[in-house]
């Protein structure tokens, strides 16, 4: 498997991930944003592809760093810990993938920060409110008039992303090994990869997600304008969720988990899915092409 296809396969993933799955995120940023979104329930599902520009221009190299990072991680630490005739070795593979993982995430995090920053003021602008111009070109020249806004949130969005990824891909690498072993595929069909991958990596993700909702929502407001910015100051992550608790109660704090447990599933399947069936069907072209 070549540099090449990973990126390919990551940046396939990722932008189909983003199309399907976007408007379900929209209204999952709506919900936490509390104050911040000024429209009603009404328009809480219009609009929901606002902001989608950004973050499909930063969500291909964001994918394409974190996979090639975990991709290189795993192999090179694995062929230097794991013996080939080590059979005894799953926990410390777990081990390597959530590592790997963490390492990969704090790369991808510093590339897809700032497009994080204005989609998500670009999702709680009220549908009724906005004027021709971009949504995402106009948060994006108001952020800078302050240019270190755009990484607002980066350790919102490490602090949450990090347990989430070293809890799914552990998970998720355990629960697709199984279902392999249990239905004894040794040479999977594209449709079988994608199938299994997808339901492997939903359920993974799914419960990373459900429990990582509360670091989501104080990611979410930090990184909103009137949260985060000059208008509400620049309190730190624990600051921001006592603020939250305190003026808004202890169900404030797991806002949106429910659906953004749906999204992770749906999403999460979707792109590991569509990653691992074009990661393969990319490797079997490159190799009938050196046949011929």
């Amino acid at each position: 498997m070549s540099h090449l296809d990973v990126v390919l396969a990551g940046a396939t993933a990722a932008f189909t991930i983003d199309l399907i799955i976007y408007p379900i995120d929209t209204i999952k940023t709506r919900l936490q944003a509390s104050s911040e979104w000024t429209g009603g329930r009404r328009e809480l599902f219009k609009g929901a592809y606002q902001g989608v520009g950004s973050i499909i221009l930063a969500t291909l190299p964001s994918s394409a760093a974190f996979f090639l990072t975990y991709n290189f991680l795993v192999k090179n630490i694995s062929s230097a810990l794991l013996p080939s005739n080590n059979l005894h070795s799953q926990a410390l593979q777990s081990g390597i993938h959530s590592f790997s993982s963490a390492i990969a995430e704090t790369v991808s995090c510093a590339i897809l920060t700032p497009a994080e920053v204005i989609k998500q003021n670009a999702q709680v602008v009220s549908p009724t409110s906005r004027n021709k111009t971009s949504l995402s070109l106009t948060v994006f020249q108001t952020l800078l008039k302050e240019p270190k806004s755009l990484f607002r949130g980066y350790t919102a969005l490490v602090s949450r992303n990090l347990p989430f990824t070293a809890m799914q891909f552990p998970l998720y690498e355990e629960i697709r090994r199984r279902i392999y072993e249990h239905e004894g595929i040794p040479h999977p069909s594209l449709l079988q990869v994608g199938t299994i991958t997808a339901i492997s990596a939903g359920s993974a993700g799914s419960f990373a997600a459900a429990v990582t909702t509360p670091l989501d929502v104080v990611k979410t407001r930090m990184m909103l304008l009137k949260h985060g910015g000059s208008k509400g100051g620049s309190a730190g992550m624990f600051e921001t969720a006592k603020m939250i608790v305190r003026t808004e109660g202890p169900k404030a704090i797991w806002s949106g988990g429910l659906l953004r447990s749906v999204w992770t599933f749906l999403g999460s399947g979707l792109y590991l899915g569509t990653f691992e069936s074009s990661k393969i069907y990319l490797s079997r072209r490159r190799e009938v092409k050196e046949r011929i």
